[in-house]
Order: structure tokens, then C-alpha cells, then sequence
């Protein structure tokens, strides 16, 4: 048997849950102070929200988190159930007084039982004979009761009893309202972490839809995202941010901003996180030389996968940095999970980045990425990918249907970030390409192919601008560039892309010409005339773009 100060000292629980927390409370207590435990707590300190100080009102639900006895002891009530604490029993008392109470006799002083018809069987049938009520209290706050009984075969409770019993539940209170505070971060991180998610994922013409899924019970620095990019093509993006609570809410916030800013200027997945790695390493620096003082956030330790995919080829290259996973269900129902170009953690090694991964995407793919839980091979990882199959081929087209159940057969043990996306090729139909000499009497052919072009897809409104987008893109690519052009037009499903490729990798840049200058005007005309416009390079050069706006 256990002395009283063990039992004390082992009162100081530390469980990652209100209920294992209690459980590990009653253990400590049986056989060492009585023959059977029982722990209420209020609704409340189960949802990890804390009352206002003061006793408990009477319509206050009170829930059995703990039951531990000697053998052969059946409970009152199971865990998870609400339990009874009528008026006039010391259960009721302990709510209202704030105070511990003891029943030497429950033979001779328990008609406080005929209240509770429930107790009252089990005590008969446990031939237990005397009882000790302690509420938990922490800074004036109720969190629930213990109550200990002591069987036939046991000596009632006395004075000496008591104390330690008061003791006992002192320390098991603050316990509990430890592992309470930290559901309660654990909440508002959650809170915050969906405030700082996308409430809705954009339309693109690239994917038919796509939903992303974060865990319930994450730490709050899960993450997806969906990124436009120019010439039709999207950025699918999930991540971890290392950490727990708002911390990791925050960092998570952060995580997506930077990926954004750097997808936004057109650089391949591997380069994206590269830039990452070297800013999230710099503040892990800094926050190393700060010592103590520096905030609890973690920017070292994230993870992330990103694919950017391309509806023009049919295909997408992706880049992963911790542990992340890439599925691709093709519209046979197969299943293939291709090896990434992988990366360890972000934030802390400046280990260089691969080159990412190119893979065939035909139209009406599923694309699953997960990013979290682990990477390393497993004997199941078979298994997992076919159960994926079988989700897409179950749920079909909706994608929500999907991401709920994918997380349940691509990780075994953790639920991961997910996002799920379809996606949608842009056939001849959508896209139309010119292959031109560095001519200046191209310009005017180019001009005339783009107008019967836009005659073909309706978009005759859009004729005029799109004619001179053209002349100042093709007149500046073959100024500058000695080998062949492209001109591209793609039409997606609200914009109008122009594309014009060149074998110089000098980027364009946007200036206000003197009055006296000649040149200098051709992308100042082209943002007048635009939404959007922008450059990125290629293998052989680079291309300059531009986007329209459907008419309405």
C-alpha cells in the first residue's frame, strides 16, 4: 500500500485528456485511501471552459469521468454518463458549501440515499459503509467531486482520513485544471486556426473543385491552401506549422502568407520552399540568439508539400519539405503515390532543395496531398493507397465526401492537413498557340490570327484590346530576342490569357517613359489594358504574360 505522501505526490496527473487525467486520479487512490473512487466533473471542465468562481448551480451537469475500484464492483453510473446530485445528499452539499463531507455510517446516516435511487443500489450491493465527498476546486472554481468509499472489509474513514482526502483532491484539482487549460488553448487555437484558413477555395478553370481538410484534434497549426497562377494553372499547398496552441495558429498564418508571396511570382514548388527554408531558418536564428525572451513560437520543424499543377501540358510538379505524401488517382480508379523530391523539416538544416517531381496528371484525376504524421515507408502503404482508390470511386465527383474520408486510410494513427482537388485539362478548345518568326511583319499576322480566334470563341468584345496586348508583348520579345516566339491564348473559364514566349531570359520591367522618349510605353499600355500581367522563366527563356476579364 502506498503512503499518503506517494499518494499525493502521484495526484499531480499530467494526461493529455480531462478523462485520462481522472482515470490516472481514481487509480492512484484504490486500494491506498479507499476501496472505490468515483470523479464528476461539470460539462464545462470537460469542454475545457472554466465557470465563474462559486459553488455550482443546481441545473449544473455533472459527468462520471473516472470509476475505479477493487474487483468484483459494479458502478452506479458508467464513465460518460451524467450523474445525479439531488438536494439533501453530500453530494449536493459539497456543490453548495464548497466543503468536503464525511459519512462515517452510510448504514446509520445514509437516508440521504432514498434521493439517489442509483447510489443507492450500488452501495447496497458494494456493502460499501462509509463515504468521503471532496469538491475540486481551483481559485474558487468549481471543477467537480470525488467521492471515496470504503467496502465491508475496510475500516471506516476517520479524521485522519479526511485530511488526506482533502489533501489528495487539492492536488488532483489543480491537476485537472492544468490538462482543462490546455484543451481550453487547444480550442482557441482551433478557433483561430479556421478564422485564418480560406472560407472558400477559388473556381478555377484547372479543377473541377476542391476541399481541404484539417484535424478536428490537430494542434492548430495544420494548413491547406488553393493559389491562382498565371496561364491557368494552380498552386496546391498543405502544411504543418510545428508547435502547439495559438503559436502554432499563428505560425501556421504565417506559413501561408510567405507561400503565397512566393507563388505569386511564379517560382516552381522546390524554389518556393527553398525561399521558405532560408527565411523560416533566419528567424529560428534569431530566435536562438534571443534566448528566453523570444516568443513560444517554433519556426523550425514545419512541413510542407506543394504541387503546382498545369492544365495546358496535363501535368504538375510538386516538392515536399517533412513528412507530406502526394496521391494521384487516375480516372481508371489506379492509384499512385510518386517519390517526391523530399526535403527534411523546414526552418533549421539549409540542406539544398531537388529539383521537383514531374508527373502526368490526365483530366479528371484526384489529387490527395497530405502533409503531417510520418513519411517512411510502411508495410501498409500498399494497403492505404488502395482504400484511397476505393474513397474516389465511392464518393465520386464530390470532393468534400472524399477529403472526409481520405483521412481515415492515408495515415494509420494520425489524422493529417489534406486537400483533395479533381482536376481539368484544357483541351485544343480552350487553348490556341502560334509559332512565330523574330520578324516585325509577324506582328501584324499574329494580330489577325488573334482576332479570328477570338471571333471562334465568342469573345469578339475582348478583339481590340487583345490586338494590341499583342503588338506591344511580340513587338518587345522580338526587339530583344534573336530566336522564335510563341504566342499563346488561353481561354479559361472567366479570364482571357496572352502568352508570349521568347529565348531571352531578360526580364521586362515596367517604367514611366519621359515625354521625350520614343519606347518605353509598351507594359505601362499592357497594364492599362489588363487585370493582371507578369513574367516567369522557362527552360529556354522566359514568357510574358497578360489576363482579361471575360465580358459580362
Amino acid at each position: 500500500m502506498r503512503t499518503r505522501a506517494e499518494l499525493e505526490s502521484t495526484a499531480m496527473v499530467t494526461g493529455s485528456d480531462v478523462f485520462q487525467a481522472a482515470g490516472m486520479l481514481a487509480e492512484t487512490a484504490v486500494p491506498a485511501l479507499a476501496d472505490i473512487v468515483t470523479v464528476e466533473l461539470s460539462d464545462l471542465t470537460l469542454r475545457g471552459e472554466a465557470s465563474t468562481p462559486g459553488p455550482l448551480c443546481d441545473g449544473t451537469a455533472l459527468r462520471r469521468a473516472a470509476f475505479q475500484s477493487v474487483r468484483g464492483v459494479r458502478a452506479a453510473y458508467a464513465v460518460g454518463d451524467v450523474t445525479l446530485a439531488p438536494p439533501a445528499t453530500p453530494y449536493r452539499q459539497s456543490l453548495t458549501d464548497l466543503r468536503p463531507h464525511l459519512v462515517r455510517d452510510l448504514k446509520r446516516d445514509g437516508r440521504w440515499l432514498a434521493h439517489d435511487v442509483a447510489r443507492a443500489r450500488a452501495v447496497r450491493e458494494t456493502k460499501a459503509h462509509s463515504l468521503i465527498v471532496v469538491p475540486l476546486v481551483v481559485h474558487g472554481v468549481v471543477l467537480g467531486l470525488v467521492g471515496l468509499y470504503r467496502r465491508a472489509d475496510s475500516a471506516p474513514f476517520d479524521v485522519g482520513d479526511l485530511r488526506a482526502a482533502v489533501s489528495f483532491a487539492d492536488r488532483a484539482a489543480r491537476s485537472l485544471d492544468i490538462v482543462r487549460g490546455r484543451i481550453q488553448e487547444r480550442a482557441h487555437a482551433r478557433l483561430l486556426q479556421r478564422a485564418l484558413l480560406p472560407k472558400v477555395l477559388p473556381s478555377l478553370g484547372a479543377l473541377e473543385a476542391a476541399q481541404g481538410h484539417v484535424p478536428v484534434e490537430g494542434s492548430g497549426g495544420e494548413w491547406f491552401d488553393v493559389i491562382p497562377l498565371p496561364g491557368a494553372r494552380a498552386a496546391l499547398v498543405v502544411g504543418v506549422a510545428e508547435g502547439q496552441g495559438a503559436d502554432s495558429a499563428v505560425g501556421m498564418s504565417q506559413f501561408r502568407a510567405m507561400v503565397i508571396a512566393l507563388a505569386v511570382q511564379d517560382l516552381g514548388p522546390d524554389e518556393i520552399l527553398a525561399r521558405l527554408d532560408d527565411v523560416l531558418t533566419r528567424l529560428t536564428q534569431e530566435q536562438t540568439a534571443a534566448g528566453p525572451r523570444s516568443s513560444g513560437m517554433r519556426y523550425s520543424g514545419s512541413s510542407c508539400l506543394c504541387v503546382v499543377y498545369d492544365p495546358v501540358a496535363g501535368h504538375c510538379t510538386a516538392s515536399g519539405a517533412g513528412p507530406s505524401q502526394l496521391a494521384v488517382v487516375f480516372p481508371d480508379g489506379t492509384v499512385t503515390a510518386p517519390v517526391l523530391a523530399s526535403h527534411p523539416p523546414l526552418g533549421a538544416t539549409g540542406h539544398p532543395f531537388e529539383a521537383a517531381t514531374e508527373v502526368d496528371v490526365p483530366s479528371g484525376s484526384v489529387l490527395v496531398l497530405r502533409s503531417g504524421g510520418t513519411d517512411e515507408p510502411h508495410s501498409g502503404a500498399d494497403a492505404e493507397l488502395e482504400r484511397l482508390g476505393e474513397v474516389v470511386n465511392r464518393d465520386g465527383p464530390d470532393v468534400r465526401k472524399i477529403a472526409e474520408s481520405a483521412h481515415r486510410v492515408v495515415s494509420p494513427g494520425h489524422e493529417p492537413a489534406l486537400l483533395v482537388a479533381r482536376a481539368r485539362e484544357l483541351g485544343p478548345e480552350s487553348v490556341a498557340s502560334l509559332a512565330l518568326p523574330p520578324e516585325a511583319p509577324a506582328v501584324a499576322a499574329a494580330r489577325a490570327w488573334t482576332s479570328r480566334q477570338l471571333t471562334a470563341w465568342t469573345l469578339d468584345e475582348l478583339a481590340f484590346t487583345t490586338a494590341l496586348v499583342v503588338s506591344e508583348l511580340l513587338t518587345n520579345a522580338i526587339l530583344y530576342s534573336s530566336g522564335p516566339v510563341e504566342l499563346r491564348l488561353i481561354n479559361d473559364d472567366h479570364t482571357l490569357i496572352c502568352e508570349v514566349s521568347d529565348s531571352n531570359p531578360a526580364a521586362p520591367r515596367l517604367r514611366k517613359a519621359k515625354p521625350t522618349d520614343e519606347g518605353g510605353r509598351g507594359l505601362s499600355i499592357v497594364s492599362e489594358l489588363t487585370q493582371h500581367h507578369g513574367m516567369r522563366y522557362t527552360a529556354h527563356g522566359k514568357t510574358v504574360w497578360a489576363e482579361q476579364v471575360h465580358p459580362a
